[in-house]
């Protein structure tokens, strides 16, 4: 330090000052050398040193600013222009598959973002796809719903008549055919209601599960299996405050899917523990496969009949949740598959 603090001196220096070095010589230490010169051209050589140094510092910091441009141009700037110009592309014309991302094999950071935006743009784009599909085909049913309910209002018209017949056989089966009508109006009403986008409310009513459960039965009748048994193990006290033909519909919806799953025996069960309602429907059919299972309550995603539609799981969630409470999948293997329907204890009673 002391030996800057003499170079700084000497380069504030003004005159022409004296040196006298005193040494030893380097080759014959006997000898003392004494030399006596001028600081000023030192001073000079000095300034000189100076300014080439701080010229090739320029240099040096130049070309160094140009390297870290160059490299952040490259590696960041570049790669999120190209992500924000897809997004805003995506944006203006999401149906456009040409505007894509297409991820880079980078690892870090920026690589991840390409290849994350990449995967969201190609989901929703589905989704997007689904969703125009599913408005075509509300619209479709809309208009086959309206005209189907003006046939069934003219079927069930035709079949109160029967209810005079005097055979035996009419007289039992006339009350299931109208009840099945009027279940059928009813949802042409309610898929009426649905396109208007209007929810539709539970209609709360006092009602035996046991009975409930056997008219299921007996409607999945002419659809199960010669050898299928369904069995009613609910008890005949438990009484439940729902919408009956909402719960009717969950019902042949879980018995339909495990007829079709080559079930040959579907039982159901009712419990009540830990202030709720459990509803078990257990077959032993072929069960699900992995692939349903992910998107097991998803409208066409969550179907594993080849050519079927997924709808039947996904209404019957929203009707469960319509009434407080869900439907879940407890088990599913070989032999064995259970759905358990849960409801709130405040609408179930022991009679």
């Amino acid at each position: 330090m002391s030996l800057i603090g003499e170079a700084a001196m000497t380069l504030m220096q003004t005159d022409n000052r004296v040196i006298r070095i005193v040494g030893p010589s380097p080759k014959d230490p006997g000898i003392l050398v004494e030399i006596v010169i001028d600081e000023g051209p030192m001073r000079r050589e000095m300034y000189s040193f100076a300014w080439r140094i701080f010229s090739l510092s320029i240099v040096i910091s130049l070309f160094t600013a140009g390297l870290v441009y160059l490299s952040l141009q490259l590696m960041l700037v570049r790669p999120m222009r190209r992500i924000t110009e897809s997004m805003e592309r995506f944006r203006l014309d999401p149906d456009d598959a040409t505007v894509a991302m297409v991820p880079s094999d980078r690892r870090d950071e920026i690589g991840i973002a390409q290849r994350e935006l990449a995967q969201m743009q190609t989901e929703l784009r589905a989704a997007l796809h689904q969703k125009t599909r599913l408005a075509a085909l509300g619209s479709a049913v809309t208009k086959i719903a309206h005209d189907l309910r003006n046939i069934l209002a003219t079927a069930l018209l035709v079949s109160d008549r029967l209810s005079s017949s005097e055979d035996p056989t009419v007289k039992r089966v006339t009350p299931t055919l109208l009840a099945s009508i009027d279940r059928a109006i009813s949802l042409c009403v309610s898929t009426l209601r649905f396109a208007k986008d209007d929810t539709e409310t539970p209609r709360i009513a006092r009602f035996g599960l046991r009975d409930l459960v056997e008219d299921a039965g007996m409607a999945l009748s002419p659809q199960a299996p010669a050898d299928a048994r369904w069995i009613n193990d609910v008890s005949a006290q438990l009484s439940l405050d729902a919408d009956r033909d909402q719960l009717f519909r969950v019902l042949i919806n879980l018995g339909r899917n495990a007829f079709e799953a080559r079930a040959t025996r579907v039982a159901v069960s009712a419990r009540l523990a830990d202030g709720r309602i459990e509803v078990a429907v257990e077959d032993n059919g072929q069960g699900l496969p992995p692939t349903a299972r992910q998107h097991l309550f998803q409208a066409f995603a969550g179907t594993a009949k080849p050519g079927g539609s997924g709808l039947g799981l996904s209404i019957s969630r929203d009707l469960m949740r319509a009434h407080g409470g869900d439907i879940l999948l407890a088990e599913s293997r070989p032999g064995s598959t259970r759905f358990v329907l849960i409801l709130p204890a405040h609408r179930a009673a022991a009679a």
